[in-house]
């Protein structure tokens, strides 16, 4: 809880530093692979093989808009996103009596608030090559299937938070001064998904994503 009140403070605080010039808005849209981090640590829970529980996370999609509101020479960049992540848990822990499949589609509603340091600013223009660093806070609704045999209770946290850190560039400028680009980005947070085998109490289960997006700035 801490985390999320940090980074929603740290949000306000950097709104508050905006400056005069124009607002820029854009849309995104690309892939992106994690969600839910699970344990691979088997030995903290007693007599579980090294095989007891597994997770198998594909690549997924994610569509999203934002705006960027200039503070001096650099930016904060405010927005909204749409993520999918498809993730599968396979149980076979004959001592504990667990086995089958849980399929599970997380879809995440993410609000990621950066600071974007434009760098080379004697040489390009402002957003055209920048380092985030940041915060998002995170809405999670999961739908769960559960396949064959016994699995264990579990419980989906409604909301997570964490850092955020990544790379935009903006290289293409059109005639009506609308921009595209790329971006990179890496986060990481607060735990998702609970059962037996990810325990709030250990450090591996948490929150993740990389995603890779196609920009589209406007006019």
């Amino acid at each position: 809880m801490k985390t999320k009140t940090l980074i929603l403070v740290g949000m306000v605080s950097l709104v508050g530093c905006v400056s005069n010039r124009d607002i820029r808005f854009g849309a995104e849209a690309g892939v992106n692979k994690g969600g839910i981090v699970e344990n691979t640590d088997m030995s903290l829970i007693d007599g579980a093989s090294v095989d007891a529980y597994t997770g198998a996370t594909p690549v997924a999609a994610h569509i999203g808009g934002h705006a960027t509101l200039p503070v001096g020479r650099n930016d904060v960049q405010v927005g909204l996103d749409y993520m999918y992540s498809p993730q599968t848990f396979t149980y076979n822990d004959g001592l504990n009596g667990f086995s089958g499949t849980r399929d599970i589609g997380l879809s995440q509603f993410i609000m990621p608030m950066t600071y974007n340091v434009n760098l080379f600013k004697r040489i390009l223009p402002s957003g055209s090559f920048c380092f985030k660093i940041g915060g998002a806070l995170e809405y999670n609704l999961a739908s769960v299937k559960d396949h064959e045999g016994r699995l264990p209770d579990y419980t989906i946290h409604p909301f997570s938070g964490g850092m955020v850190v990544g790379i935009s560039t903006l290289p293409i400028e059109f005639k009506d001064h609308s921009r595209m680009g790329l971006s990179i980005d890496l986060y990481k947070g607060s735990q998702i998904y609970d059962d037996i085998y990810n325990r709030k109490e250990f450090e591996m289960p948490t929150s993740s994503y990389m995603k890779l997006s196609l920009i589209y700035q406007f006019k």
